[in-house]
Formats: structure tokens, sequence, C-alpha cells
């Protein structure tokens, strides 16, 4: 099990990018759990929880993202963990 943890810079909130993100993983059925919230510095963040298949489908979401979005660059970090950390798949409320 690993667990993806993705910064997405460019013109990424204000367009729906969370809200995206939240459906793509369920109407996808990707069995992953986590979460996606909007940084101070005006990028997104992804942590998702999962088998490599179903990370590298949302990585490859986030890179292009909803249509009035617009990717200038994506960090990842991938490291393997024991046990899941989240239920479900959600935007982060703070």
């Amino acid at each position: 099990m690993l667990q993806m943890t993705l910064k997405i810079k460019g013109k990424v909130q204000k367009v729906g990018f969370r809200y995206s993100v939240v459906n793509y993983v369920q109407t996808q059925k990707l069995p992953i759990v986590g979460q996606v919230r909007n940084l101070p510095d005006g990028s997104v963040e992804v942590i998702a929880q999962g088998d490599i298949e179903a990370l590298k489908d949302l990585h490859r979401f986030c890179t292009k993202g909803p249509p009035r979005a617009e990717v200038r660059e994506v960090n990842e970090d991938l490291v393997p963990i024991k046990r899941l950390e989240y239920i479900g798949f959600e935007l982060f409320s703070e």
C-alpha cells in the first residue's frame, strides 16, 4: 500500500479543481482514500492512499484537472504505508 501526495500548481483554485478530484475518484470507483485541499500559496494538495494503479490513474487526472484549470506543475511524493489513515475520499475542511 502506498501514499501519494501531490502538490498541483497553476490556475487550480476557484476553478472547481478539488470538487473534480473528489468526483473523479468516486465516479471511477478508484480504490483509494484520502483528501484534497487548497493551500495558502494558491496550489492544491492531494493526499491519496491505495494501490499503485489507482494512484497512477488519479495522478494522470490531476495533471489536467477540470476544463477551467491550467495545471503548470505537479510535484509528487510517494511513500509506502502500513495502514490506511483515511476513510473515503473527501474535501479537507479547515
